[in-house]
């Protein structure tokens, strides 16, 4: 349902909580700064670790899987409780395991889902574990930078373009 909002932490927890209730993220990215006639040619999405509490999530809920929004969840660039479970544009859209190189997590996206950055406002996504909660009562979270971090620590999209 999605219980909380903290729009000013520097950090973001994915996993679960002592209560079995689900930690999921939202990252958000203005991406109308991209011409209208761009052709994207590469896009990545990165974000840096910075710790696990309890069971490394990736064992208690698999894979961290990202949904993306080619504009705002629930309508609304600023967070809301409902972008918890509003409609993506696309789920799954990346799938990132435990390996990261130098404490960042990175991914490339496929060129058939270059179609949900929008050139014309924001793009965000949501991210989540595989596995919502593994019923232990115990806290299982990975911790990363939110975009309220140290620039150098802030979540980045990288997008690659040429205009014709």
């Amino acid at each position: 349902m999605g219980g909380t909002v903290n729009t000013t932490a520097s950090t973001l927890n994915l996993g679960d909580d002592p209560a079995n209730r689900q930690y999921r993220a939202i990252l958000s990215f203005d991406t109308s700064i991209l011409p209208d006639n761009a052709v994207i040619t590469k896009a990545t999405l990165k974000f840096k670790h910075i710790d696990f509490t309890g069971t490394s999530p990736f064992t208690a809920h698999g894979n961290l899987l990202v949904d993306v929004r080619k504009g705002a969840f629930s309508n609304n660039a600023a967070l809301q409780l409902n972008d918890f479970k509003a409609t993506a544009s696309k789920n799954n859209v990346l799938s990132y395991t435990s390996a990261k190189v130098n404490n960042w997590y990175s991914k490339l996206f496929s060129a058939a889902n270059f179609q949900y950055i929008n050139k014309l406002g924001v793009t965000q996504f949501r991210l989540r574990f595989a596995i919502d909660d593994n019923n232990d009562l115990g806290a299982d979270f990975l911790k990363i930078y939110s975009g309220n971090a140290a620039a150098a620590n802030r979540p980045q999209l990288i997008i690659e373009y040429y205009v014709p």
